[in-house]
């Protein structure tokens, strides 16, 4: 039965290691990933798209603590406004406003940098309350 019982033990040590391993190599959120997923207001800014209409950004407003980049703070979360139409709409002018709070996922590398959206509001505009 102490046999047993030692196989037992070792077999849950070994497991434990192999999780922790397998639950650090998977994440991937060192020192360095957090401070990636960190935008300035102006790159924030930068986004052309929303849904698929196509958006010009009015203004971005970092949410949460800053962290000193370069030359300007960098954010996790943003509270954005931008104006759009579609385009379909004939008019020269934005007709839609769009709020949406914008999530970097990614480094920045341009407006097609990683993000994720939440709480997108479509207000005004044809057929929009």
């Amino acid at each position: 039965m102490p046999a047993v019982l030692g196989l037992r033990t070792c077999l849950a040590a070994w497991l434990a290691v192999v999780s922790a391993a397998v639950a650090g190599c998977a994440g991937g959120d060192g020192p360095n990933a957090a401070a990636e997923r960190r935008w300035t207001t102006q790159q924030a800014e930068s986004i052309t798209s929303v849904r698929g209409l196509p958006v010009r950004v009015r203004r971005c407003r970092g949410l949460g603590p800053a962290q000193n980049g370069e030359s300007e703070p960098r954010f996790r979360r943003f509270r954005c406004l931008a104006g759009g139409r579609a385009t379909s709409d004939r008019y020269a002018f934005d007709t839609v406003a769009v709020r949406y709070d914008l999530h970097p996922t990614a480094e920045y590398r341009g407006p097609g940098s990683g993000h994720r959206l939440t709480n997108v509001r479509f207000v005004g505009g044809p057929g929009i309350p």
